[in-house]
Protein backbone atom coordinates (compact mmCIF):
# COMPACT_ATOMS: atom_id res chain seq x y z
CA UNK A 1 0.00 0.00 0.00
CA UNK A 2 1.38 3.23 -0.97
CA UNK A 3 2.39 5.38 1.72
CA UNK A 4 0.76 9.27 2.07
CA UNK A 5 2.82 12.04 2.31
CA UNK A 6 2.06 14.91 3.46
CA UNK A 7 2.62 18.22 1.53
CA UNK A 8 2.64 21.59 3.04
CA UNK A 9 2.55 23.33 -0.43
CA UNK A 10 -1.30 23.64 -0.26
CA UNK A 11 -1.88 25.05 3.02
CA UNK A 12 1.34 27.64 2.16
CA UNK A 13 -0.48 28.54 -1.31
CA UNK A 14 -3.69 29.83 1.02
CA UNK A 15 -1.81 31.94 3.43
CA UNK A 16 -1.10 34.90 1.04
CA UNK A 17 -4.88 34.06 -0.22
CA UNK A 18 -6.30 34.58 3.37
CA UNK A 19 -4.17 37.21 3.96
CA UNK A 20 -5.22 39.43 0.95
CA UNK A 21 -8.83 38.61 1.60
CA UNK A 22 -8.29 40.28 5.63
CA UNK A 23 -6.74 43.08 3.54
CA UNK A 24 -9.67 43.65 1.46
CA UNK A 25 -11.93 43.52 4.50
CA UNK A 26 -10.23 45.58 6.21
CA UNK A 27 -10.05 48.34 3.98
CA UNK A 28 -14.05 48.06 3.15
CA UNK A 29 -14.47 48.72 6.75
CA UNK A 30 -11.77 51.21 6.64
CA UNK A 31 -13.53 52.96 3.93
CA UNK A 32 -17.07 52.47 5.56
CA UNK A 33 -16.31 54.61 8.76
CA UNK A 34 -16.53 57.81 7.35
CA UNK A 35 -19.56 57.94 5.33
CA UNK A 36 -21.08 56.17 9.01
CA UNK A 37 -19.87 58.57 10.74
CA UNK A 38 -20.92 61.44 8.13
CA UNK A 39 -24.29 60.09 8.44
CA UNK A 40 -24.14 59.75 12.28
CA UNK A 41 -23.52 63.67 12.35
CA UNK A 42 -26.02 64.95 9.93
CA UNK A 43 -29.06 64.91 12.01
CA UNK A 44 -27.93 66.72 14.54
CA UNK A 45 -26.62 69.20 11.75
CA UNK A 46 -30.10 69.78 9.57
CA UNK A 47 -31.78 69.27 13.08
CA UNK A 48 -30.46 72.47 14.23
CA UNK A 49 -31.37 74.30 10.87
CA UNK A 50 -34.83 73.25 10.91
CA UNK A 51 -35.37 74.64 14.61
CA UNK A 52 -33.44 77.71 13.47
CA UNK A 53 -35.89 78.02 10.22
CA UNK A 54 -38.65 77.85 12.81
CA UNK A 55 -37.80 80.53 14.50
CA UNK A 56 -37.09 82.98 11.92
CA UNK A 57 -40.06 81.51 9.26
CA UNK A 58 -43.16 79.82 12.01
CA UNK A 59 -45.02 77.37 9.25
CA UNK A 60 -48.53 77.18 8.82
CA UNK A 61 -50.68 75.36 10.78
CA UNK A 62 -48.07 74.32 13.55
CA UNK A 63 -47.04 75.32 17.40
CA UNK A 64 -43.65 74.15 17.69
CA UNK A 65 -42.40 77.23 17.65
CA UNK A 66 -43.73 77.97 21.33
CA UNK A 67 -41.75 75.50 22.17
CA UNK A 68 -38.55 75.32 19.85
CA UNK A 69 -37.74 79.23 19.88
CA UNK A 70 -39.34 81.09 22.65
CA UNK A 71 -39.51 78.44 25.86
CA UNK A 72 -36.25 76.31 24.95
CA UNK A 73 -34.23 80.34 24.77
CA UNK A 74 -35.78 81.87 27.87
CA UNK A 75 -37.28 78.81 30.45
CA UNK A 76 -40.34 80.45 31.42
CA UNK A 77 -41.68 77.10 32.87
CA UNK A 78 -45.32 75.64 32.27
CA UNK A 79 -46.73 79.17 33.63
CA UNK A 80 -44.68 81.10 31.19
CA UNK A 81 -46.16 82.53 27.92
CA UNK A 82 -44.55 80.44 25.47
CA UNK A 83 -45.95 77.04 27.42
CA UNK A 84 -48.80 78.20 29.22
CA UNK A 85 -50.63 80.54 26.46
CA UNK A 86 -49.15 80.29 23.36
CA UNK A 87 -48.68 76.78 22.92
CA UNK A 88 -51.52 75.87 25.03
CA UNK A 89 -54.36 77.85 23.00
CA UNK A 90 -52.43 76.98 19.87
CA UNK A 91 -53.06 73.61 20.45
CA UNK A 92 -56.54 74.25 21.37
CA UNK A 93 -57.48 76.06 18.39
CA UNK A 94 -56.24 72.93 16.06
CA UNK A 95 -57.66 70.51 18.19
CA UNK A 96 -61.44 71.62 17.72
CA UNK A 97 -60.92 73.77 14.74
CA UNK A 98 -63.69 71.60 13.17
CA UNK A 99 -66.18 73.52 15.58
CA UNK A 100 -65.47 76.45 12.86
CA UNK A 101 -66.79 77.19 9.45
CA UNK A 102 -64.86 76.90 6.61
CA UNK A 103 -63.72 80.66 7.03
CA UNK A 104 -63.58 80.26 10.73
CA UNK A 105 -61.21 77.46 9.93
CA UNK A 106 -58.91 80.09 7.46
CA UNK A 107 -59.04 83.11 10.09
CA UNK A 108 -58.13 80.54 12.56
CA UNK A 109 -54.87 79.77 11.01
CA UNK A 110 -54.08 83.00 9.57
CA UNK A 111 -54.37 84.08 13.52
CA UNK A 112 -51.94 81.50 14.88
CA UNK A 113 -49.11 82.37 12.58
CA UNK A 114 -49.79 86.38 13.04
CA UNK A 115 -49.15 85.64 16.62
CA UNK A 116 -46.46 83.89 15.55
CA UNK A 117 -44.77 85.70 13.66
CA UNK A 118 -45.32 88.54 16.12
CA UNK A 119 -42.77 87.22 18.32
CA UNK A 120 -39.92 86.11 15.51
CA UNK A 121 -38.17 89.77 17.11
CA UNK A 122 -38.22 87.91 20.32
CA UNK A 123 -37.30 84.10 19.02
CA UNK A 124 -33.98 85.62 17.28
CA UNK A 125 -32.93 88.23 19.61
CA UNK A 126 -29.74 87.97 21.47
CA UNK A 127 -30.14 90.23 24.32
CA UNK A 128 -32.69 92.18 26.46
CA UNK A 129 -36.23 89.94 26.95
CA UNK A 130 -37.14 88.91 30.02
CA UNK A 131 -40.25 86.42 29.91
CA UNK A 132 -42.08 89.22 31.68
CA UNK A 133 -41.83 91.39 28.19
CA UNK A 134 -42.23 88.61 26.32
CA UNK A 135 -45.55 88.13 27.61
CA UNK A 136 -46.36 92.10 27.31
CA UNK A 137 -45.17 91.93 23.79
CA UNK A 138 -47.26 88.68 23.03
CA UNK A 139 -50.48 89.70 24.99
CA UNK A 140 -50.22 92.95 22.93
CA UNK A 141 -50.62 91.29 19.41
CA UNK A 142 -53.64 89.24 20.09
CA UNK A 143 -56.29 91.31 19.60
CA UNK A 144 -54.38 93.10 16.70
CA UNK A 145 -53.74 89.61 15.13
CA UNK A 146 -57.15 88.65 15.30
CA UNK A 147 -59.29 91.53 13.84
CA UNK A 148 -56.12 91.88 11.29
CA UNK A 149 -56.73 87.81 10.58
CA UNK A 150 -60.18 88.55 9.68
CA UNK A 151 -62.21 88.25 13.34
CA UNK A 152 -64.97 90.74 12.38
CA UNK A 153 -65.92 89.16 8.85
CA UNK A 154 -66.82 85.91 10.77
CA UNK A 155 -70.59 84.40 11.53
CA UNK A 156 -71.53 84.38 14.90
CA UNK A 157 -71.52 81.45 15.23
CA UNK A 158 -67.77 81.01 14.61
CA UNK A 159 -67.38 83.95 17.57
CA UNK A 160 -69.00 81.72 19.93
CA UNK A 161 -66.65 78.77 19.00
CA UNK A 162 -63.59 81.21 19.65
CA UNK A 163 -65.38 82.19 22.84
CA UNK A 164 -65.56 78.55 23.54
CA UNK A 165 -62.23 77.66 22.45
CA UNK A 166 -59.71 80.02 23.83
CA UNK A 167 -61.49 81.31 26.82
CA UNK A 168 -61.49 84.56 25.57
CA UNK A 169 -61.71 85.91 29.41
CA UNK A 170 -58.67 84.18 29.97
CA UNK A 171 -56.87 85.09 26.71
CA UNK A 172 -56.50 88.97 26.85
CA UNK A 173 -54.28 90.82 29.67
CA UNK A 174 -56.17 94.10 28.52
CA UNK A 175 -60.02 94.02 27.67
CA UNK A 176 -60.24 97.17 27.32
CA UNK A 177 -57.58 97.34 24.52
CA UNK A 178 -59.28 94.21 22.54
CA UNK A 179 -62.56 95.88 22.68
CA UNK A 180 -60.83 99.17 21.15
CA UNK A 181 -59.61 97.32 18.36
CA UNK A 182 -62.43 95.99 17.33
CA UNK A 183 -64.52 99.11 17.73
CA UNK A 184 -61.41 100.75 15.93
CA UNK A 185 -61.74 98.07 13.17
CA UNK A 186 -63.67 98.88 10.01
CA UNK A 187 -67.05 96.80 9.74
CA UNK A 188 -66.60 95.52 13.28
CA UNK A 189 -69.59 97.06 15.13
CA UNK A 190 -71.45 93.68 15.31
CA UNK A 191 -68.00 91.99 16.73
CA UNK A 192 -67.66 94.25 19.07
CA UNK A 193 -71.23 94.02 20.49
CA UNK A 194 -70.74 90.35 20.69
CA UNK A 195 -67.44 90.54 22.54
CA UNK A 196 -68.30 93.43 24.45
CA UNK A 197 -70.97 91.34 26.08
CA UNK A 198 -68.92 87.98 26.52
CA UNK A 199 -65.95 90.02 28.17
CA UNK A 200 -68.33 92.07 30.80
CA UNK A 201 -70.61 89.24 31.38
Amino acid sequence: MPSIRYQPWGAAKAIPSVLFSMLVTLLIIGSLTPSTLTVSAFPTSHGSRQTNNICTNPPRDSCAFYADCLESKYHCGPEGYPIGFGQSFCEKFSANRAELSTKGQTWMLDTMQCLQNELVPEATATTGVTCRSLEKKAFASHAKCYVESGLCTLPPSDWLAIVEIVEIKTLFESKNSFLATLNAGKGCIKTYLFFLKELIF
